[in-house]
């Protein structure tokens, strides 16, 4: 673990050194910590973010870019970059001339930094159904032909920079915190400490790439039958979902009391999401959560 720990830091401090390799014994340190958090992270910025799925984009991966266009006006009049104003689109729309999700792989964004051929910008066209909704509401009297965001290439290197700043810190976090110890001989506390750090850095949120387990589980308020099997998925057993139906009896059924609370945190260190077992608070926000839905009270 201090060898992986020591290559990983050598590795992050070196602009010279290759990052996909650094996120790749990222991956490696995952496994040995059985961190899912950490899995998921490394795994996206390696292959990228699903666009259709923007609030698993990071924030240090969305980036101001302002949008132009081409427009045909009057008597032939041409404008080859317009500044388009937000204030004119529909306000489902407004981030299309404000904000970019930069989705790509981190050996994409770096091979767009190397390319000469940016001369310093990244473009991001707009789809052309959304050229052809807004032709004519940009500009009175001008058509617009043509619509894009631009992304400085500065900003780029910064998205690289932050990747390799975060896992530097982790890193050298983690190892202060173990030493030289392996990982399997240390206490409870210790490598809970060490998930504490993984979540510190690169944020907490369970529903992150495969550690959605929410998006893949529908949960019926009310439905005890979807609630258990998505405990089950997350590892929970027979005997644990009977603990649960004495708590739920106990505390009257309508709300979470004394005894569901109590089973949550007596559970939240068995919850597995994607082979890997969660820090025991990630475990205990998850089951929260579904038991918040189960009751009505917090909406899927």
């Amino acid at each position: 673990m201090s060898a992986l720990l020591d290559d990983i830091i050598r590795l992050a401090q070196d602009d010279t050194q290759s990052l996909p390799n650094l996120l790749r014994k990222c991956l490696i340190l995952a496994s040995e910590l059985k961190d899912a958090r950490l899995r998921a992270w490394a795994n996206q910025e390696l292959d990228g973010y699903e666009a259709p799925r923007d609030e698993q984009v990071p924030a240090y991966r969305r980036v101001h870019a302002n949008a132009y266009g081409t427009f045909a006006g009057p008597f032939n009049a041409w404008s080859n970059k317009h500044i388009v104003i937000p204030a004119v689109m529909d306000e489902e729309h407004k981030h299309w001339a404000e904000m970019v999700d930069l989705i790509q792989s981190v050996s994409a964004l770096d091979d767009l930094v190397k390319m000469d051929n940016t001369q310093g910008v990244l473009v991001s066209h707009w789809r052309p159904n959304m050229v052809a909704y807004y032709s004519d509401k940009l500009w009175p009297g001008w058509i617009c032909h043509d619509a894009w965001q631009e992304i400085p290439k500065s900003v780029l290197v910064q998205v690289l920079d932050t990747v390799r700043n975060k896992t530097l810190r982790m890193a050298l976090e983690i190892r202060e915190e173990v030493g030289g110890s392996d990982l399997a001989h240390v206490s409870e506390s210790v490598t809970e400490r060490v998930h504490s750090i993984v979540i510190n850095n690169l944020g907490g949120n369970v529903s992150v790439g495969d550690m959605d387990v929410s998006r893949q589980t529908v949960i019926i308020a009310g439905d005890r039958k979807t609630l258990d099997e998505a405990l089950t998925k997350v590892g929970l057993d027979k005997s644990d979902l009977n603990e649960l139906s004495e708590a739920i009896l106990v505390d009257g059924g309508s709300k979470p009391g004394n005894r569901v609370t109590a089973w949550v945190q007596s559970k939240a260190g068995k919850v597995v999401v994607g082979g890997f077992k969660v820090a025991t608070s990630v475990g205990q926000q998850l089951l929260t959560d579904w038991l918040l839905i189960h009751y009505g009270l917090k909406k899927p």
